[in-house]
């Protein structure tokens, strides 16, 4: 049950991503075909920018998904097998209490950008900021996934592809 739930969160934040690509770059071409036609569409960058936001936030959490970010594991690959796993769990924790300490504050920030509405679109300014902590939430779960799985000995399906 909670692998098919995982699943499917899944498959909807990676549709998420595509609608929202989608929907940058359509929204940016309205905006410079109307500039281009001498009657420039200002709301094209506010509702793109916003979007960018959100999409910036799932792209993170799919990144995360495939162990896709930035490490350093020069040191770690000479450990033995056991620590190696200590150490990842280790770092997986500490990136989970920031992570849990970032979606507070987002949801603070959110609380407060929600009196400020975004000016050419009229809509609360919380509507790009709930990102940040639908963002934070999505990679916690990704992370106790990972956990989980690291925990349980199966390898982690990733689809991260050495890029040379």
């Amino acid at each position: 049950m909670l692998i098919k739930a995982l699943a499917m969160l899944r498959r909807a934040e990676r549709a998420a991503a595509i609608a929202l690509l989608a929907a940058i770059v359509t929204v940016v071409i309205i905006g410079t075909v109307f500039r281009f036609a001498g009657s420039p569409a200002i709301w094209t960058e506010e509702a793109a920018q916003a979007s960018f936001v959100w999409l910036s936030f799932i792209a993170a959490d799919i990144t995360l998904q495939r162990s896709g970010h930035f490490r350093l594991d020069m040191i770690v690959g000479l450990l033995p097998r056991k620590a190696r796993l200590a150490l990842d769990i280790l770092i997986h924790l500490i990136i989970g209490a920031l992570l849990l300490m970032l979606m507070f504050y987002a949801w603070k920030f959110v609380q407060i950008s929600n009196l400020r509405p975004l000016p050419l679109i009229g809509v609360p300014s919380s509507f790009a900021t709930a990102a940040l902590p639908v963002g934070f939430a999505l990679m916690t779960i990704t992370l106790v996934e990972q956990i989980f799985v690291a925990l349980s000995g199966r390898e982690a399906k990733t689809e991260v592809r050495d890029v040379v």
